[in-house]
């Protein structure tokens, strides 16, 4: 089924993502996969909720945040099942440990990412996972290098502060707005994501190519105690206990 393209160019461009995530054969398709366990999802910078209704996720809460109030309006009255919510990744307005899983297709290379990282361990729930689509060098350096040949001044400028902010980001892991439109963009490398990722509390940070695009998946990693234990590894102890039996002791890691 094609659905008639809106004037809106922001709201045009979702409804193709839609058209893409529909269609299991199509190369630029990009979804994340769900776990039976899965209660509840978080998809930041779902746009019209494209992603979300394309998950095979009976039963499961959905949830879309976004900038664009535009595109939530259109989303909610095209997938009235979805919940949507204005906000930003930098400040998520949800509760702790509400999520367990947290999706990004594209929209965290738009972000502060350290402050999204840590706005989004807060509400991952324990064990929770987290999937992101991200833009790598050679993404950025293309629309440099676009922007370059086509002599556009101002595009050029702009293409250039992407390229040098995801240094910073791989370097230093810090991120600067651009100058005078308060915005973020930068491109992203694997140790820089890795070492980002690690810092706010994530473990199992592994990257796949999908094309043009690199996936970032990851967990939440486990509270340590000062044993060097995990919640897990104490459960485990006080449910042997509990049972009357003695629980072999965990292998430290």
């Amino acid at each position: 089924m094609r659905i008639d393209m809106p004037v809106d160019p922001r709201i045009a461009y979702h409804l193709n993502e839609l058209e893409i995530a529909r269609d299991p054969a199509s190369p630029h398709r990009l979804m994340p996969e769900l776990r039976g366990d899965d209660r509840a999802v978080l998809d930041i910078g779902c746009g019209i909720g494209q992603t979300l209704a394309c998950l095979d996720a009976k039963g499961k809460l959905l949830v879309g945040l976004d900038v664009d109030l535009r595109c939530l309006a259109y989303g909610h009255r095209l997938f009235a099942d979805l919940c949507f919510v204005h906000g930003a990744a930098e400040r998520l307005p949800f509760r702790d440990q509400a999520f367990d899983l947290v999706l990004s297709r594209v929209s965290l290379p738009y972000t502060h990412i350290p402050r999204a990282l840590t706005e989004i361990e807060r509400v991952l729930g324990p064990d929770g996972r987290v999937w992101f689509a991200l833009h790598p060098l050679a993404m950025a350096g293309r629309d440099l290098m676009n922007a370059l040949r086509r002599i556009e001044l101002r595009n050029s400028v702009y293409r250039t502060y992407v390229v040098f902010n995801g240094i910073a980001l791989h370097m230093f892991g810090r991120q600067f707005p651009f100058l005078w439109k308060r915005r973020y963009e930068s491109f992203q490398s694997i140790a820089g994501m890795t070492k980002a990722m690690r810092k706010t509390g994530f473990t199992d940070v592994s990257f796949a190519r999908s094309g043009l695009h690199l996936i970032c998946t990851a967990r939440k990693a486990q509270p340590r105690f000062a044993d060097g234990l995990s919640e897990v590894d104490d459960l485990h102890h006080f449910n042997g206990a509990a049972a009357g039996r003695t629980a072999p002791p965990p292998e430290r890691r």
